[in-house]
């Protein structure tokens, strides 16, 4: 019953959240206030094995490797201090590979994030990050017993909180970089999912 009550929190505060991503006015928002961006990065796994460890009869350590990913992203700068943003993430699969398995687990991942900006004179912009939003994961395990194997695979949805730091680097009054840390977990179906971050980007304003 604990367990539902706080799954009901989480869904009432991403409701809450999305419903003020909407609702901010357009109208304060500063000249080309509009930008898209591609980042790619290393993502480091901080995995629960035990999901995928429960489909092994015996007793097995899994050891996955870390990955990378990249963002995809579409954002509206509103003043010097607040930018909103809509995030298309893909993980490409945290793998464990022994003599006798395979584990893979890949993330797609859809997010609404703010940007809470420190202004500072100059080309160089710090801010901090906080995010929420739905995310998607398939595990596929193969299972090898001698001159047979068998294959499982498994997709869950829930949803995911993120929080981040980073800095914005102006190349032009409409390009920057940016590079960022971040830190994303799942939460419900997906509460085995936890994964570091640290991205490099390029984005363009319009």
């Amino acid at each position: 019953m604990r367990l539902n009550g706080l799954k009901n929190k989480w869904y009432f505060c991403f409701i809450v959240w999305l419903i003020s991503f909407l609702t901010v006015p357009v109208i304060y928002a500063e000249s080309d206030p509009f930008y898209i961006g591609l980042s790619v990065g290393p993502m480091f796994e901080k995995l629960d094995e035990s999901q995928a460890a429960e489909h092994f009869v015996r007793n097995v350590s899994l050891d996955y490797d870390n990955t990378y990913g990249f963002q995809l992203r579409a954002g509206i700068i509103f003043n010097e201090y607040f930018t909103a943003e809509g995030m298309f993430e893909y993980v490409f699969p945290f793998e464990d590979d022994a003599s006798l398995r395979t584990v893979k687990i890949d993330v797609v991942h859809l997010a609404l994030q703010a940007r809470i900006r420190y202004p500072q004179p100059g080309p160089i912009q710090p801010y901090g990050l906080l995010g929420l939003g739905l995310m998607n994961t398939q595990m596929k395990s193969e299972i090898r017993t001698g001159n047979s194997s068998e294959n499982i695979k498994l997709t869950d949805w829930g949803l995911s909180t993120k929080i981040g730091a980073g800095v914005d680097i102006y190349i032009t009054p409409d390009i920057f970089s940016n590079f960022e840390t971040s830190w994303t977990l799942g939460m419900g179906n997906v509460d085995h999912i936890e994964y570091p971050a640290f991205i490099v980007g390029i984005n363009y304003r319009y």
